[in-house]
């Protein structure tokens, strides 16, 4: 059963099970508690680099060591040999995984100093698969005779993805390895005779096979819907509904949420996307708190380097930005103004509740500086971990505006908005001369190519490229190098063509207003530089309201109501479904329940979609759960431009 989520932030209030607590209890019963209860003795876990991160994510070494667990090992590596100990292995169904598995238990492989061969572990051998094991590596396995007798447990876990919040998941998959096989270059590939059509097939099944775990996990049998324009979601909403059904036929035991047997919620739905049919939310400067991190500072993965207060005054240390860390789960959502806000007010209120340092800072409403914050610690030892990790995210937020200042993003963010929008933030419409006129001000004025390279590229995928004279201009005034150039070219081959039709000089023409943006949502953030809301919020929106078009994201499968039969009939989506199926025999019952809704953007998902989430919930709708091979900053998601 699901371990319900500890969080208390808004974005959990509506279904507690989070989805790293998901994991984190399916790992505990299926994989420690199985084997510690066959088992007695100390146990050692060995893992692959991709079951690594799986398992990392979910749970720390303590967890592991109240299950008897006292040594983790990776796999690739030499080991020296533990034969009181019995080995769990959780590995990624991969030949290599596979083949190093086998020599553990190959004779002749592991030869001690004396000249004899003997184990690694003891004999009992506790063997878990991230998903389903093909059928030519099971046989692989089975020809093991050494590792087959010893075997105690050989099963899959169905966990191949990175629980990376209570309400997202990632493949861990770096875009820039598979954007050029989800998005090739046409021109290129008509160019070139031996080119394969279905070249990102592999890609696509592998993420449809990764889906599978993630519904699995979640008990959900989903309704599949997909953009119908888009060929990547297309194919992957089919794939998907190939391997989901053929996993429900192989586990006759597996439930899910709105079957005859657990009726307490209805089914859920999956919404499949691609990063293809919006372009313009992963260029734009974001200033929530988790976007200016990723788009801003260094991160190794969720570690950091902060200086923060200490006793004996500044000093450097890793933190770790997780669903661990109850400060940063709520504050991420918030734009940065409010987040220093936030915790000035809370630095202060503890420091002027203690008369013994309240003289540090009287005026009221000016923030604590960090020396005055580690003049505080030493002076209210009772409060140390509390000030501790307010003043450490205050040092993060600092680091933040820092930048914002240096590089006068405001500037910047202004122009960007006005491009997205089509309008300025009084909602007045703008020539697009008078833009073209400050973009290039601005492009001459910065010496930041990434920024150069990010605002020609918001002009052009949001006013559907650019007149000739205007290209130029531009161009001329961004200096682009030679990589940065084919970034900004590839946009075409995403379908945003980087010349509009139309008379070369515009200024000898009426005068053209930038293209209003029309998206059925609003930020809900009230500043200026944040008005733009990214077209999955609009999407989301409708869905909850039961307006998304079933002609523009049809079904699988009809969904329940008779409604949507009849748009999906117009639509000429007819049912693939044999009356005798599974599906049939186990339909949700009953009226309307609370349901979940799984979105999934194949080619990297950003911040603010992930933020566009968080609003609808947080207004009371329906559970968001967002996923993607990985999540992109708007410097990432240009090294995938380049990469096609």
């Amino acid at each position: 059963l699901p371990m319900y989520s500890n969080s208390k932030s808004t974005f959990d209030k509506l279904a507690p099970e989070g989805l790293r607590s998901i994991v984190k209890q399916t790992l505990q019963t299926q994989l420690l508690k199985n084997c510690s209860l066959k088992w007695k003795g100390d146990m050692v876990l060995i893992v692959d680099d991709a079951s690594t991160r799986i398992i990392s994510k979910a749970m720390g070494m303590y967890d592991l060591m109240e299950s008897r667990v006292y040594l983790v090992e990776q796999l690739k590596k030499k080991r020296a040999p533990y034969r009181q100990s019995a080995p769990i292995y959780f590995l990624s169904p991969t030949l290599d995984s596979v083949t190093k598995l086998i020599d553990d238990w190959t004779p002749n492989a592991n030869t001690n100093a004396n000249g004899r061969t003997e184990p690694l572990y003891a004999d009992s051998i506790f063997l878990y698969f991230t998903k389903a094991l093909p059928d030519e590596l099971f046989m692989k396995i089975k020809s093991c005779k050494p590792l087959i007798r010893r075997l105690k447990a050989f099963s899959e876990i169905n966990v191949d993805f990175i629980a990376n919040q209570s309400r997202a998941f990632h493949f861990d998959m770096t875009s820039s390895t598979i954007f050029p096989q989800l998005f090739p270059n046409t021109a290129k590939t008509n160019s070139n005779s031996n080119s394969n059509p279905h070249a990102n097939d592999t890609v696509l099944r592998d993420m449809a096979d990764k889906l599978v775990t993630v519904c699995a996990s979640l008990n959900e049998y989903p309704h599949i819907r997909y953009k119908a324009s888009s060929q990547v979601s297309t194919s992957l909403a089919h794939y998907f509904n190939e391997k989901f059904n053929a996993f429900v036929g192989s586990n006759k035991t597996w439930w899910y949420h709105g079957d005859t047997e657990h009726t307490e919620r209805g089914r859920s739905t999956i919404l499949l996307l691609s990063r293809k049919d919006d372009c313009l939310s992963p260029l734009l400067h974001e200033f929530t708190y988790q976007a200016m991190v990723h788009d801003l500072l260094e991160l190794d993965d969720e570690k950091i380097t902060v200086e923060v207060p200490s006793e004996n005054g500044m000093e450097k240390k890793d933190a770790l930005l997780n669903d661990n860390d109850e400060l940063w789960v709520e504050l991420r959502g918030k734009h940065i103004a409010d987040v220093i806000k936030v915790l000035s007010s809370r630095i202060r209120e503890i420091v002027h509740s203690n008369s013994g340092v309240a003289n540090l800072n009287k005026k009221e409403g000016k923030a604590l500086t960090m020396s005055q914050m580690a003049n505080a610690l030493q002076n209210l030892p009772e409060y140390r971990e509390v000030m501790s990790k307010l003043s450490q995210h205050m040092h993060i937020a600092h680091r933040c505006m820092g930048i914002f200042n240096s590089f006068g993003l405001m500037d910047l963010s202004d122009l960007e908005q006005t491009l997205a929008n089509g309008t300025d933030d009084n909602g007045k419409g703008m020539r697009v001369s008078d833009m073209v006129d400050m973009v290039e001000e601005y492009l001459q004025n910065t010496n930041d190519s990434l920024n150069r390279l990010r605002l020609i590229a918001i002009f052009i995928v949001s006013q559907k490229g650019l007149r000739q004279d205007d290209k130029n201009r531009l161009f001329a005034a961004a200096r682009l190098n030679p990589n940065e150039a084919k970034a900004l070219s590839n946009l075409e081959a995403l379908g945003y063509p980087l010349l509009r039709d139309g008379p070369k000089n515009t200024r000898l023409t009426v005068p053209e207003k930038l293209i209003r943006r029309n998206v059925d949502a609003d930020s809900d953030i009230e500043y200026s530089t944040s008005r733009y809301a990214c077209d999955l919020k609009g999407i989301l929106k409708q869905s909850q309201n039961n307006t998304l078009s079933f002609v523009d994201y049809p079904s699988i499968y009809p969904m329940p109501d008779e409604a949507s039969r009849s748009n999906l009939s117009s639509a000429g989506v007819t049912s693939v479904r044999s009356t005798t199926s599974r599906y049939n025999n186990r339909r949700a019952i009953g009226g309307v329940k609370k349901t979940r809704m799984i979105v999934f953007i194949t080619g990297g998902a950003c911040y603010s979609e992930l933020r566009a989430a968080q609003e609808i919930m947080d207004k009371g709708g329906q559970e968001i759960i967002l996923g993607s091979n990985r999540f992109i900053s708007p410097t990432e998601f240009i090294n995938d431009l380049g990469s096609i």
